[in-house]
């Protein structure tokens, strides 16, 4: 039965939810300036991960990182986990001699950490006279904000505006994304990564040395790194023809691409001379994990131990869908630079690191991908997929995040 005309429906701030005028303020919002754009998004997408450290506070015990013994600040908390591990080597550098247990096996200890965060915070710290627990956080809201422009910028040279910034949200929501406000380095590595993405896409090889070179003293990043120059330059060679590639700028590439690899062996060869061990790193990496290096075999074990003899079927139907993700239409939208370096860093996620539960944090750096998720341009489906990322975001502050005395999954 029809409703009569004079009984309208009941509404509720109709004029919120007018269509028309979401699309005026999102013109609005896109007519301003490149950089207001990204700021505004990355400082919602702090308030909402600060809002979450906040609340999961409340039901923090204290731990060895808390500045009391029967409290945690949220400055504290902003510090847990690797936090108190880059502080360890802002204040004592690294061990000569490397700490073994009574098998002789090598335990924890700074190794594992690369120096370029520490320094740039204890530096800062320095010059302020603030502790380098409240410098700490800062610099990486700062240098995660900074990445936030350059990666619209980059995204923008392959989509339209709105889906460059839908894009930029989803890497800023990203569940581990929480990270960028705390003491770690991700947010001075995504900072350094983007800029040489940025700068390889318009073909700056000379420029983007410096960047790649801080890049590799701020994560174990840079063998990544090598893989991807490596497919990008056999990948220049091959596309010569339709893609001019002129004698000065394979001169420029091909310096970029082995000077990466010498950045990407800065760290482990300062290990190896302080220590007088050629395994120093490798051996300290493995402490975290069985105690020693295993190559590609620690996924298919894992996946066996964890699900059966099915999960190494379902590992190779994991990676198969991100090949097909990556080279797919959507994943062509990245452009052959990104593409390339998702593949890179894939393989090498692969072959060098354990899955564990940090896995999902060691994602960041395949933001790239983001941009597959945001070209869909239904309101509902991005709402959605910002609602999703913001619940798992609240999972992955509240079990990962969060530490549970005397011992924990880290994040």
């Amino acid at each position: 039965m029809s409703r009569p005309r004079d009984l309208p429906g009941i509404t509720v701030a109709p004029e919120a939810f007018d269509s028309s005028r979401l699309s005026r303020l999102g013109a609005l919002f896109l007519a301003l300036p490149m950089w207001v754009q990204a700021v505004a998004v990355y400082f919602v997408s702090r308030v909402v991960s600060i809002a979450i450290f906040s609340a999961v506070l409340k039901r923090q015990d204290p731990a060895s990182w808390s500045s009391s013994p029967v409290t945690t600040t949220l400055n504290d908390f902003l510090n847990f986990w690797d936090g108190g591990w880059y502080s360890r080597v802002a204040r004592e550098g690294y061990p000569s001699v490397l700490p073994v247990d009574q098998a002789g096996t090598v335990t924890e200890n700074q190794w594992a950490f690369y120096p370029l965060h520490p320094a740039v915070v204890s530096t800062i710290s320095n010059a302020t006279g603030l502790s380098y627990e409240v410098v700490s956080p800062l610099i990486s809201t700062l240098a995660a904000g900074l990445a936030a422009i350059v990666i619209l910028a980059l995204f923008r040279k392959y989509v339209d505006p709105g889906q460059a910034l839908m894009g930029l949200a989803l890497v800023m929501f990203f569940p581990p994304a929480a990270v960028f406000s705390t003491g770690y380095a991700e947010s001075l590595t995504l900072l350094l990564q983007a800029t040489a993405l940025f700068l390889i896409v318009e073909r700056r090889y000379l420029s983007a040395v410096p960047v790649v070179f801080l890049m590799d003293l701020s994560r174990p990043i840079g063998v990544a790194f090598s893989f991807f120059m490596l497919f990008h330059l056999i990948d220049r060679l091959v596309r010569r023809k339709s893609d001019p590639y002129p004698v000065a700028e394979v001169v420029r590439s091909w310096a970029l691409g082995v000077l990466s690899c010498a950045a990407a062996l800065v760290h482990p060869v300062h290990a190896w001379i302080v220590t007088g061990s050629m395994t120093a790193y490798t051996d300290t990496e493995a402490a975290w994990h069985s105690g020693t290096s295993t190559y590609l075999v620690q996924w298919v074990a894992r996946a066996n131990s964890l699900i059966g003899p099915l999960g190494p079927v379902l590992l190779v139907l994991v990676v198969a869908g991100m090949l097909a993700l990556i080279f797919s239409p959507a994943g062509a939208r990245m452009g052959r630079t990104l593409q390339l370096f998702c593949l890179a860093y894939g393989i090498y996620l692969l072959i060098f690191f354990n899955p564990q539960t940090s896995t999902l944090r060691l994602l960041l750096p395949l933001f790239p991908m983001a941009l597959t998720l945001a070209l869909v341009r239904s309101r509902g489906y991005r709402a959605m997929a910002l609602l999703t990322f913001f619940m798992l975001q609240i999972i992955w502050v509240a079990y990962l995040w969060h530490f549970t005395p005397p011992a924990d999954l880290p994040p």
